[in-house]
């Protein structure tokens, strides 16, 4: 089969057919199997034709995870809708901008977010309730046969419509102004499934613990893997806390999940072994972050295996993977590519550097997006040279290894010279004081800019500006040192844990904070 001819369609056909009885979704109460999955993807894909909806129509999914969002966003992939996954997380106001940049056909929301579309024209708009009761619309257009409409669109309903048209779209964080929504098609998608079932050896017995919300690609990622190998999807509840998750774990066998720091950590004091066992056999941590021994207890206390990655929601995800073994061996390592991703490194004029040469990271493969929507300047300034510039300044070994440096609009330049700021943060990760730390730039009138670092201490212990700034000499250039250091009790970090540094460079920097 031809990359191009790949699609989430295609891989829940295959599904269907070869692993009709294995459970596909498990959703609180409702189980449901792959051969039911396909039936109420049908169903809905035709009650949306029948409603109007149309090829290239804009359905925006305001949806807790479960069986509902991963039926939506199958039925639009199925009639050639997109599916515009909107972050419950974002403000009404940030919600009606995308809304209206998309212009949505139709939503499909859960009423405890409702609020949350008051400013949004979101077009015809139907709730969808989480705990599938059987009377609701959503619940009805999914379990109720709908007849074909004898027309083209249902004819073509996962068979005639091109695999590498758009399926859905996420909206870029928005670093640079107005967020940017990102096009990806159904053939990268499932590019990018396939990929990551490969290198993770999963077979259809895998089951999946998705606790990472699939508006973010690294759950959307994770479901689609189990529609390339038919394995099962097991998402948490919207409320469940760490012990209720970790619960769901052994209740249902998972073995494999991406829970990051935020969840998996609280674990290690309720007991995560039970009856002599931990089922977790694959667990997706961070890269180059130049700490891996902060996993060391889930591969030898859990004896679960650790990989962490690097990637990007242009690129459906990951697109590199490094061992336990290997992050320990080289700490700031990313890794090595997917099967379906190429990695250069290229100067801004596109020029391929040598091993060793600092320069952007860019990637290559069938899993890149088709571009930004409506925004061709921002698409070609991404997509430029025939590879996908990711903004991420690094290098590349002799072995082809990746090793991440930072954003490039993260870069701090203090009197000339340039700061990594995640070099600056691998400092900090030594000091057994420190539970958490991050660095940015601000403005001095000497230097231009300078770096200004933010400290979570461990309960009770004490570090002082004094001790730090001594700490780092010897280990780091005097011009990459913290000239003002901040105590905080936490630090700004997205759903996956990256640090929010555009919130800690607007933060106001005062005299007491010099180091």
């Amino acid at each position: 089969m031809h990359p191009r001819d790949l699609s989430l369609d295609t891989l829940l056909a295959n599904c269907a057919q070869r692993h009709a009885h294995r459970l596909a979704s498990v959703d609180g109460t409702q189980r449901l199997t792959w051969s039911e999955l396909d039936a109420r993807v049908t169903n809905l894909a035709r009650w949306m034709l029948a409603h109007g909806i149309a090829p290239g129509d804009r359905i925006a999914l305001l949806l807790t995870d479960g069986a509902p969002y991963l039926t939506a966003l199958l039925a639009c992939g199925r009639i050639g809708a997109i599916a515009v996954l909107l972050n419950w997380r974002l403000a009404p106001a940030e919600i009606a901008w995308i809304c209206s940049n998309a212009q949505i056909a139709m939503t499909f929301a859960n009423p405890r977010f409702a609020d949350l579309l008051m400013e949004a024209d979101a077009g015809e708009v139907h709730m969808v309730d989480e705990t599938h009761a059987p009377s609701g619309l959503f619940e009805i257009a999914a379990t109720k046969p709908h007849p074909p409409l004898g027309n083209g669109y249902d004819l073509a309903i996962g068979l005639d419509l091109a695999p590498d048209r758009p399926l859905y779209m996420m909206y870029t964080s928005g670093t640079t102004g107005k967020p940017k929504g990102c096009l990806q098609a159904g053939s990268a998608v499932a590019a990018s499934a396939l990929g990551f079932a490969q290198h993770r050896g999963f077979r259809h017995d895998e089951v999946l613990l998705s606790v990472n919300p699939m508006f973010h690609v690294v759950g959307m990622q994770q479901v689609a893997a189990m529609l390339a190998c038919g394995g099962t999807s097991v998402f948490a509840g919207r409320d469940d806390d760490s012990g209720a998750i970790l619960d769901l774990l052994h209740r249902e066998g998972c073995t494999t999940t991406s829970a990051f720091p935020t969840i998996s950590f609280p674990w290690q004091a309720i007991q995560p072994i039970r009856n002599g066992r931990m089922p977790l056999t694959n667990y997706t941590g961070g890269a180059g972050m130049g700490r891996p021994t902060m996993y060391e207890f889930i591969e030898t206390e859990w004896d679960a295996r650790v990989v962490g990655g690097y990637g990007q929601t242009e690129i459906c995800g990951f697109a590199t993977f490094i061992d336990y073994p290997d992050m320990l061996e080289a700490p700031r390592s990313i890794g090595w590519t997917l099967p379906h991703v190429t990695m250069t490194v290229l100067d801004p004029e596109g020029n391929h550097l040598p091993p060793g040469e600092e320069g952007e990271l860019c990637l290559r493969g069938p899993s890149v997006m088709l571009g930004y929507w409506r925004n061709p300047e921002a698409s070609e300034a991404a997509l430029g040279h025939g590879w996908l510039r990711t903004g991420d300044l690094g290098t590349m070994d002799e072995r082809g290894r990746g090793y991440l440096l930072g954003r490039a609009k993260e870069l701090i330049k203090t009197g000339g010279e340039n700061v990594y700021p995640a070099e600056v943060d691998a400092i900090f990760a030594a000091m057994p004081e420190v539970a958490d730390a991050g660095c940015c730039g601000v403005p001095d009138r000497q230097w231009g800019e300078a770096v200004k670092a933010f400290v979570v201490l461990k309960p009770g212990m004490s570090l002082s500006r004094e001790e730090i700034t001594a700490r780092f000499k010897g280990q780091i250039a005097g011009y990459k040192r913290p000239r003002y250091i901040e105590f905080v009790d936490r630090l700004p970090r997205d759903p996956i844990g990256k640090l929010l540094r555009r919130e800690l460079s607007a933060r106001p920097v005062s005299p007491d904070q010099a180091a």
